[in-house]
């Protein structure tokens, strides 16, 4: 039987997946998500949300443009995971995922390629 000394809702004492990939599935979820919903969706703070947000586009990731009063963010899934050990697999294989199950509704929105 498990131990369940620590409360059922401690789910952030450590997790298999970082809050990187969690905030990169939401934008490539809907790319048009605002930072105060990516917060609420990852559970973590508007700041760390919009901190994330910005290390994913310096890196490459995700491309961020205005669209009005509202970002619209375009992840780029062809490129490889960063991770020497999982280097062969890309951000696209990661975000499908983490996507909810086939059974599931799934919210997924892809941007169009023009």
């Amino acid at each position: 039987m498990p131990n369940r000394s620590r409360s059922e809702n401690d789910y952030h004492g450590w997790r298999f997946v970082t809050n990187h990939a969690h905030v990169l599935e939401a934008i490539a979820t809907d790319p048009t998500i605002r930072l105060r919903d990516i917060a609420v969706d990852v559970g973590i703070t508007e700041r760390t949300a919009a901190q994330i947000v910005n290390d994913l586009e310096e890196a490459g990731y995700l491309t961020r443009m205005r669209d009005g009063r509202r970002n619209l963010y375009e992840v780029h899934e062809d490129l490889p995971l960063r991770h020497p050990r999982h280097s062969h697999r890309t951000v696209g294989e990661l975000i499908d995922f983490l996507e909810a199950p086939p059974d599931q509704p799934t919210r997924r929105k892809r941007p169009v390629s023009g």
